[in-house]
């Protein structure tokens, strides 16, 4: 009797340990034109490692081009590493339908989590069926932006475990809304924010579900001080933690 309580106890205490000590495998993709890409991905590495167990791998290429093939889709199983995939990158210019198709089918093979910044909601806008699987994927389409400017973003969704710490309204530092062109039905808002080119407001954080697959996606992201931001700071961890099935 003595002998099974031990074990039982001990099995416990291994358990809540081996929960505990589990680190999240992510990789964030970045690179391309028109963004401060050195900041942010030191930024994204500080804020997420203040509060979550995660461990990051980075692949940042492509310089300021608008054209690049990430290296990384040349690699078999690649996302079978991760828990978590980032992108914020922007190669808004390749246009290569096949690479594009191959990259969607390496992320949906498996249930790795997905989080869209910004101009990743962009890269490959002018493929032609490479820019519909990988849209399908983001959960909506996004071909421009407002100027930039000191958006509200409105709380849509104060139930969800995301925006659970969201307030009711958020003024956003300078950065750019984009306007969505379509939304598919996989995917949750969370959050919109109103343009002032067509006074209409836009989604700019939801979630995406295709298959095993989560994904989550906020549109600003485009200055340095947004990353500063304790609001998009911890909307970002809340949402990564989500991809994963890590959010409490």
């Amino acid at each position: 009797m003595r002998i099974c309580t031990f074990l039982m106890i001990f099995s416990l205490i291994f358990s809540c340990t081996s929960k505990k000590e589990t680190t999240i495998k992510a990789l964030l993709l970045t690179g391309g034109c028109c963004h401060n890409y050195e900041y942010q991905k030191k930024k994204i590495q500080e804020f997420t490692s203040k509060k979550l167990n995660i461990k990051w791998d980075v692949l940042h290429e492509g310089g300021v081009l608008k054209d690049h093939k990430l290296s990384i889709y040349n690699s078999e199983n690649w996302s079978d590493k991760y828990d978590v995939v980032v992108h914020n990158e922007c190669f808004g210019k390749m246009i290569d339908d096949n690479f594009i198709n191959n990259a969607v089918n390496d992320h949906l093979k498996s249930d790795i989590g997905i989080v869209m910044l910004h101009c990743a909601m962009h890269t490959y806008r002018k493929a032609d069926e490479g820019k519909d699987a990988w849209t399908k994927m983001i959960g909506l389409e996004s071909k421009k932006h407002d100027h930039q400017d000191n958006y509200i973003v409105n709380n849509v969704a104060p139930q969800h475990p995301i925006m659970k710490n969201f307030p009711k309204e958020w003024k956003t530092p300078k950065d750019e809304l984009y306007i969505v062109a379509q939304e598919y039905k996989s995917m949750t808002p969370l959050a919109t924010a109103k343009s002032f080119k067509d006074n209409k407001n836009h989604t700019c954080i939801w979630t995406n579900e295709i298959g095993d697959n989560k994904i989550f996606g906020i549109t600003f992201g485009h200055n340095d001080e947004t990353f500063d931001s304790p609001e998009f700071q911890d909307v970002f961890n809340r949402g990564l933690l989500w991809t994963t099935g890590s959010l409490k």
